[in-house]
């Protein structure tokens, strides 16, 4: 072998040497490329957790225990006995109270129609202001009481009750296991001042209200069914409400919420055969 041939194969053997350190770059890369792979495929389930837990996390206004500033204005139509009927505009502002908001103070008025009389204009209606309060809250249940009382403000006899009236409500709301929410409520109602002329207040309602629960909590639905007793007309009746909604954004710094509440009455002494009510309302703002 010549000493030309010698330093060619020479050469051409410390050429290959170093092409193994190319092959061993090469193999770093895949396996970055795969572990990288692998990490993004293992954010993807963490990452879809988080977006339902983001969701979760809406507050749509089903819980009787979680006091939050509300701005509400919801209408109503009511298809009365008799071929008569009513039609009722409301408005309420809710304020919670104290440092752990645990007390809540709502104004309520309303403008309303009633054709009984033949008069279907609408006229300010009786307003209300209500305190309430929650107590002994674990992740299991809480209580909330609730004082209510009603002003004899009716432009109209017929829009009003012509009555001072207090309503008292407890509530007792148990979280299930399943994230849904029961929360049966008494309620009694009763008037202590107001035109003698008029029949007195003597309401007990016996409410059962239920929340269950939705995969994404920007959709809504509540149901409502009640026994109604009227002691001092000596009248009883069933009712059920169901409210279907949804959180339909951000508006002034809070929950957007849309919603429809049908209603339905049955019984002898039923008020009424049916009724419809539609809302906006503004939440934690």
């Amino acid at each position: 072998m010549t000493a030309s041939a010698a330093g060619s194969a020479q050469s051409s053997g410390r050429a290959r040497a170093p092409g193994t350190s190319s092959d061993a770059l090469g193999c770093c890369v895949a396996k970055a490329r795969s572990t990288l792979l692998a990490l993004a495929v293992g954010l993807l389930p963490a990452s879809a957790l988080q977006a339902q837990e983001a969701a979760q996390a809406v507050d749509n206004g089903t819980d009787p225990t979680k006091f939050s500033r509300l701005a509400e204005a919801k209408y109503e139509y009511l298809d009365l006995r008799d071929g008569f009927s009513s039609s009722t505009l409301r408005l309420s502002y809710t304020q919670p109270l104290g440092e752990k908001r645990d007390y809540s103070l709502r104004f309520r008025a309303l403008a309303t129609s009633v054709d009984v009389f033949g008069n279907e204009q609408y006229g300010v209606g009786d307003v209300s202001v209500q305190l309430a309060h929650v107590f002994g809250l674990t992740k299991e249940h809480g209580f909330v009481v609730q004082g209510e009382l009603f002003f004899n403000t009716a432009q109209r006899p017929e829009l009003g009750s012509g009555k001072n009236a207090f309503k008292g409500t407890l509530i007792y709301a148990r979280f299930l296991e399943n994230g849904s929410i029961f929360a049966p409520a008494f309620v009694q109602n009763n008037s202590f001042s107001g035109d003698k002329s008029r029949p007195d207040i003597n309401l007990t309602t016996l409410d059962f209200y239920y929340v269950p629960k939705f995969a994404d909590s920007r959709n809504l639905m509540t149901f409502d069914p009640a026994l109604n007793f009227d002691w001092e007309n000596d009248k009883r009746f069933f009712s059920l409400q169901v409210t279907a909604g949804r959180v339909v954004g951000k508006a002034f710094g809070g929950n957007a919420i849309i919603f429809i509440k049908p209603s339905v009455f049955a019984g002898s002494d039923r008020p009424g055969s049916w009724g419809l009510e539609v809302g906006y309302k503004v939440l934690g703002f």
